[in-house]
């Protein structure tokens, strides 16, 4: 490939969204335990096709920066597998995807591929002209949320993003809900507990932000709410580690240590 032609070539993909152009430093990033907590989301994501696919999207790239470009063809080809799953209307939910696998042929020197994947993304442009799409900007949400506490407010302005485009869509309220919590602002929790009521209205057996919610409740004496909320989630999902992570957190809070102690061990 000439240089000319490689130039081209580098700024169409510079111009993609997906995990390479995202900005995403490695050196803000323990990727060893990033990896691990992937892994572990795809086990808490069984039967969710959409986030089992975005999870090996995510493990795709951190193989990549890891130098297993092998694994990281083979997750981000699962990632496509699960994502047409979904049927025919698929397309805007496989742009991250296809960018990634554009990226990485490019850097595996397989500009056959590299441009085949780039010719995929201008039909699904073509067939979609208006961008961004929220599919997009709610990905970009969850990875920044996954990959460094640094990255929340960026999580926050994607997420809030793609809500101005899809006000009602479930996994974004979701994620707002979750960059707000753990920005952790105290004087902003009339914002945060708002986002909470919202994310349980689209996402009503997401027993995590139940929990969430009643842990800032409690922390304004709404003691009552909360409580019922807590119980609530711990009795729906008694083995959901993130659960009894916050619920052990919830009891630490209110002076039940033994209780804690003994929620937290069942989770270990």
């Amino acid at each position: 490939m000439s240089s000319t032609q490689d130039t081209i070539l580098k700024t169409r993909l510079i111009q993609l969204e997906c995990h390479f152009t995202w900005a995403l430093n490695k050196n803000d990033i323990d990727l060893t335990d990033l990896l691990n907590r992937l892994e572990e989301q795809l086990n808490l994501d069984l039967g969710r096709e959409a986030g089992v696919a975005r999870t090996h999207s995510c493990m795709g790239y951190v193989k990549f920066l890891l130098g297993s470009n092998t694994e990281a063809l083979s997750n981000l080809g699962r990632s496509v597998e699960l994502t047409k799953s979904h049927g025919n209307d698929c397309d805007k939910l496989l742009v991250v995807a296809y960018g990634d696998l554009a990226w990485l042929y490019y850097h595996m020197s397989n500009f056959a591929e590299c441009e085949s994947y780039l010719n995929k993304l201008s039909e699904i442009k073509e067939k979609y002209p208006s961008v961004p799409y929220a599919e997009v900007l709610g990905e970009k949400g969850w990875t920044f949320l996954k990959f460094s506490w640094k990255y929340y407010e960026r999580a926050k302005e994607c997420f809030r993003k793609a809500l101005e485009l899809d006000p009602e869509e479930g996994e974004w309220n979701a994620g707002l809900a979750l960059a707000l919590y753990r920005a952790d602002d105290m004087f902003k929790d009339p914002v945060v507990i708002d986002q909470l009521r919202q994310a349980i209205a689209t996402n009503p057996d997401d027993d995590v932000l139940k929990v969430l919610l009643g842990l800032r409740l409690a922390a304004h004496k709404k003691y009552s709410e909360a409580e019922s909320l807590v119980e609530q989630a711990l009795e729906r999902s008694p083995e959901h580690p993130h659960v009894m992570q916050y619920v052990g957190k919830y009891f630490r809070n209110e002076g039940s240590v033994d209780r804690s102690i003994a929620l937290l061990k069942r989770a270990l």
